[in-house]
Protein backbone atom coordinates (compact mmCIF):
# COMPACT_ATOMS: atom_id res chain seq x y z
CA UNK A 1 0.00 0.00 0.00
CA UNK A 2 1.31 3.48 -1.10
CA UNK A 3 1.42 6.16 1.37
CA UNK A 4 -0.49 9.32 -0.10
CA UNK A 5 0.55 12.55 -0.67
CA UNK A 6 4.36 12.43 0.77
CA UNK A 7 6.55 15.16 -0.45
CA UNK A 8 10.11 13.60 -0.22
CA UNK A 9 11.60 11.17 1.27
CA UNK A 10 15.67 11.68 1.89
CA UNK A 11 18.19 9.65 2.96
CA UNK A 12 21.43 10.53 4.82
CA UNK A 13 24.67 9.16 6.15
CA UNK A 14 25.66 7.94 9.70
CA UNK A 15 28.51 9.00 11.14
CA UNK A 16 31.43 7.65 13.94
CA UNK A 17 30.60 10.64 16.21
CA UNK A 18 27.65 10.31 18.30
CA UNK A 19 25.76 11.85 20.97
CA UNK A 20 23.01 8.94 23.05
CA UNK A 21 21.14 10.70 25.71
CA UNK A 22 17.97 12.49 23.97
CA UNK A 23 14.68 10.82 25.17
CA UNK A 24 12.62 8.98 22.99
CA UNK A 25 9.55 10.09 20.50
CA UNK A 26 6.89 8.74 19.18
CA UNK A 27 6.66 9.36 15.52
CA UNK A 28 3.42 10.65 14.25
CA UNK A 29 3.33 7.77 12.02
CA UNK A 30 3.24 3.88 12.37
CA UNK A 31 6.81 2.52 11.75
CA UNK A 32 6.98 0.08 9.53
CA UNK A 33 4.56 1.66 7.59
CA UNK A 34 2.10 -0.56 6.33
CA UNK A 35 3.67 -2.69 3.61
CA UNK A 36 6.67 -2.63 4.48
CA UNK A 37 5.93 -5.39 7.25
CA UNK A 38 8.61 -7.68 5.21
CA UNK A 39 11.07 -5.31 4.63
CA UNK A 40 10.89 -4.56 8.13
CA UNK A 41 10.87 -7.92 9.17
CA UNK A 42 13.96 -8.83 6.99
CA UNK A 43 15.76 -6.00 8.46
CA UNK A 44 15.38 -7.14 11.68
CA UNK A 45 16.80 -10.46 11.06
CA UNK A 46 19.73 -8.92 9.21
CA UNK A 47 20.42 -6.65 12.31
CA UNK A 48 21.13 -9.53 14.44
CA UNK A 49 24.61 -9.95 12.59
CA UNK A 50 26.00 -6.99 13.42
CA UNK A 51 24.97 -6.76 17.20
CA UNK A 52 28.47 -7.18 18.34
CA UNK A 53 29.11 -3.97 17.11
CA UNK A 54 25.97 -2.58 19.43
CA UNK A 55 26.88 -1.34 22.86
CA UNK A 56 23.84 -2.79 24.90
CA UNK A 57 24.78 -0.66 27.57
CA UNK A 58 24.32 3.02 25.64
CA UNK A 59 20.94 4.74 26.27
CA UNK A 60 18.66 4.28 23.21
CA UNK A 61 18.44 7.58 21.32
CA UNK A 62 15.99 8.83 18.23
CA UNK A 63 18.41 7.99 15.22
CA UNK A 64 18.90 11.62 13.77
CA UNK A 65 19.90 13.10 17.15
CA UNK A 66 21.83 9.75 18.25
CA UNK A 67 25.17 11.26 15.11
CA UNK A 68 27.23 14.24 16.32
CA UNK A 69 29.39 14.49 13.55
CA UNK A 70 30.04 17.33 10.83
CA UNK A 71 27.18 16.62 8.72
CA UNK A 72 24.77 16.87 11.37
CA UNK A 73 26.60 19.75 12.60
CA UNK A 74 24.25 21.58 9.61
CA UNK A 75 21.11 19.85 10.81
CA UNK A 76 18.47 21.70 11.65
CA UNK A 77 16.46 18.99 13.99
CA UNK A 78 13.92 20.75 15.00
CA UNK A 79 13.02 22.10 11.16
CA UNK A 80 13.09 18.22 9.97
CA UNK A 81 11.09 17.54 12.96
CA UNK A 82 8.45 19.76 11.98
CA UNK A 83 8.12 19.06 8.12
CA UNK A 84 8.48 14.72 9.54
CA UNK A 85 5.05 15.76 11.38
CA UNK A 86 3.56 18.19 8.93
CA UNK A 87 3.64 14.51 6.92
CA UNK A 88 6.07 16.69 4.15
CA UNK A 89 8.89 14.25 4.69
CA UNK A 90 10.30 11.30 5.63
CA UNK A 91 14.03 10.88 6.91
CA UNK A 92 15.90 7.52 7.19
CA UNK A 93 19.87 7.07 8.05
CA UNK A 94 21.86 4.63 6.18
CA UNK A 95 23.94 3.12 9.06
CA UNK A 96 26.95 0.49 9.55
CA UNK A 97 25.13 -0.81 12.28
CA UNK A 98 21.94 -1.22 11.99
CA UNK A 99 21.14 -1.21 7.46
CA UNK A 100 18.75 1.53 7.55
CA UNK A 101 17.29 4.18 10.44
CA UNK A 102 13.77 5.52 10.82
CA UNK A 103 14.16 9.20 11.61
CA UNK A 104 12.77 8.29 15.22
CA UNK A 105 14.16 4.64 15.33
CA UNK A 106 16.07 4.03 18.91
CA UNK A 107 19.28 3.45 18.09
CA UNK A 108 22.21 2.84 20.29
CA UNK A 109 25.79 3.71 19.71
CA UNK A 110 27.63 1.35 17.79
CA UNK A 111 31.17 1.05 16.10
CA UNK A 112 30.83 0.26 12.39
CA UNK A 113 31.80 1.69 8.71
CA UNK A 114 30.10 0.56 6.01
CA UNK A 115 33.37 -1.08 4.38
CA UNK A 116 34.45 -3.82 3.63
CA UNK A 117 33.58 -6.97 5.46
CA UNK A 118 30.33 -4.76 6.98
CA UNK A 119 29.32 -3.48 3.50
CA UNK A 120 29.39 -7.30 1.90
CA UNK A 121 27.12 -8.48 5.01
CA UNK A 122 24.96 -5.92 4.40
CA UNK A 123 24.78 -6.58 0.50
CA UNK A 124 24.40 -9.54 1.04
CA UNK A 125 21.70 -9.21 3.38
CA UNK A 126 19.85 -7.73 0.90
CA UNK A 127 20.15 -3.89 2.41
CA UNK A 128 19.64 -2.03 -1.29
CA UNK A 129 15.91 -4.39 -1.58
CA UNK A 130 15.47 -3.02 1.70
CA UNK A 131 15.86 0.66 0.59
CA UNK A 132 14.16 -0.28 -2.65
CA UNK A 133 11.11 -1.09 -0.94
CA UNK A 134 10.76 2.02 1.01
CA UNK A 135 10.71 4.05 -1.92
CA UNK A 136 8.20 1.84 -3.43
CA UNK A 137 5.76 1.35 -0.28
CA UNK A 138 6.16 5.23 0.53
CA UNK A 139 6.02 6.52 -2.83
CA UNK A 140 7.22 10.10 -2.43
CA UNK A 141 6.58 12.60 -5.17
CA UNK A 142 10.84 13.38 -4.52
CA UNK A 143 13.72 11.18 -2.96
CA UNK A 144 17.18 12.58 -2.21
CA UNK A 145 20.32 11.20 -0.75
CA UNK A 146 23.51 12.96 0.47
CA UNK A 147 26.11 10.72 0.35
CA UNK A 148 30.24 11.42 -0.42
CA UNK A 149 32.01 8.63 -1.78
CA UNK A 150 31.03 6.28 -5.27
CA UNK A 151 27.79 5.38 -6.27
CA UNK A 152 29.39 1.89 -7.28
CA UNK A 153 30.74 -1.37 -5.73
CA UNK A 154 34.50 -0.91 -6.57
CA UNK A 155 37.03 0.64 -4.64
CA UNK A 156 37.98 0.91 -0.92
CA UNK A 157 35.54 3.85 0.33
CA UNK A 158 32.71 3.40 2.37
CA UNK A 159 29.25 2.12 0.77
CA UNK A 160 26.57 4.67 1.79
CA UNK A 161 25.86 6.06 -1.37
CA UNK A 162 26.54 2.63 -2.93
CA UNK A 163 23.40 1.51 -1.20
CA UNK A 164 20.98 4.49 -1.87
CA UNK A 165 21.73 4.64 -5.76
CA UNK A 166 20.76 0.31 -5.80
CA UNK A 167 18.11 0.74 -3.40
CA UNK A 168 16.40 3.34 -5.37
CA UNK A 169 17.35 2.00 -9.19
CA UNK A 170 15.34 -1.38 -7.85
CA UNK A 171 12.29 0.94 -7.05
CA UNK A 172 12.42 2.64 -10.47
CA UNK A 173 12.40 -0.47 -12.50
CA UNK A 174 9.53 -1.90 -10.14
CA UNK A 175 7.42 0.90 -10.87
CA UNK A 176 8.24 3.68 -8.83
CA UNK A 177 7.66 7.22 -10.54
CA UNK A 178 9.25 9.88 -8.75
CA UNK A 179 9.12 13.74 -10.17
CA UNK A 180 12.42 13.85 -9.18
CA UNK A 181 15.08 11.02 -7.59
CA UNK A 182 18.58 11.66 -7.47
CA UNK A 183 21.75 12.16 -5.12
CA UNK A 184 23.65 15.48 -3.67
CA UNK A 185 27.34 13.89 -3.58
CA UNK A 186 30.85 16.00 -3.78
CA UNK A 187 32.35 16.20 -7.06
CA UNK A 188 35.28 17.79 -6.15
CA UNK A 189 36.94 18.92 -3.17
CA UNK A 190 39.74 17.27 0.07
CA UNK A 191 39.04 16.86 3.51
CA UNK A 192 36.02 14.60 4.98
CA UNK A 193 34.92 16.80 7.79
CA UNK A 194 35.02 20.21 4.51
CA UNK A 195 32.66 17.37 2.49
CA UNK A 196 30.83 15.97 4.92
CA UNK A 197 30.20 19.62 6.41
CA UNK A 198 29.55 20.66 2.92
CA UNK A 199 26.54 18.15 1.86
CA UNK A 200 25.10 18.45 5.50
CA UNK A 201 24.19 21.96 4.57
CA UNK A 202 22.95 21.18 0.79
CA UNK A 203 20.77 19.06 2.90
CA UNK A 204 19.80 21.99 5.51
CA UNK A 205 19.25 24.49 2.07
CA UNK A 206 16.75 21.53 1.16
CA UNK A 207 14.79 21.23 4.35
CA UNK A 208 14.80 25.16 4.18
CA UNK A 209 12.91 25.35 0.78
CA UNK A 210 10.08 23.46 2.59
CA UNK A 211 11.57 21.03 0.81
CA UNK A 212 11.00 21.62 -2.36
CA UNK A 213 14.26 21.22 -3.57
CA UNK A 214 14.23 21.80 -7.40
CA UNK A 215 15.67 25.25 -7.77
CA UNK A 216 18.82 23.74 -5.61
CA UNK A 217 18.99 20.75 -7.60
CA UNK A 218 19.35 22.66 -11.11
CA UNK A 219 21.89 24.47 -9.41
CA UNK A 220 23.88 21.64 -8.31
CA UNK A 221 23.21 19.90 -11.66
CA UNK A 222 24.44 23.03 -13.90
CA UNK A 223 27.15 24.99 -11.79
CA UNK A 224 27.09 22.86 -8.57
CA UNK A 225 26.56 24.14 -5.04
CA UNK A 226 29.87 25.96 -4.11
CA UNK A 227 31.07 25.55 -0.06
CA UNK A 228 34.70 26.46 0.40
CA UNK A 229 36.82 24.14 -1.21
CA UNK A 230 34.12 21.89 -1.74
CA UNK A 231 31.97 21.70 -4.76
CA UNK A 232 28.56 19.30 -4.51
CA UNK A 233 26.63 18.25 -7.75
CA UNK A 234 23.56 16.18 -8.29
CA UNK A 235 23.33 12.37 -9.62
CA UNK A 236 19.86 12.30 -11.41
CA UNK A 237 18.73 9.29 -11.56
CA UNK A 238 15.84 9.97 -14.13
CA UNK A 239 18.38 11.02 -16.79
CA UNK A 240 18.07 9.10 -19.86
CA UNK A 241 20.04 5.62 -19.34
CA UNK A 242 20.86 6.33 -15.55
CA UNK A 243 18.74 3.46 -14.59
CA UNK A 244 21.19 1.08 -16.35
CA UNK A 245 24.20 2.67 -15.66
CA UNK A 246 26.65 0.51 -13.25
Amino acid sequence: MKTLGLEVVCFIPCCSSKSAGVGLERPPYAWPDRGLERARARLVVARRGMEHCIEGSSRPTPAMHLYSGSFYSALDAGLARQLIYSGKLRLFIISAGYGVLDAFEPARNYDAEMKGRVARYWREAGLADIIGDICLVLSPQRVYGFFAGEPGWSGSGAKYRYFFTEGVKKALSSGFKPAQAGCFYRESGRGVTAILGALGRAFYRCLSSGPNCDMIVEAAKTSGLRDGGIIIRYQDFLAAGEQHRA
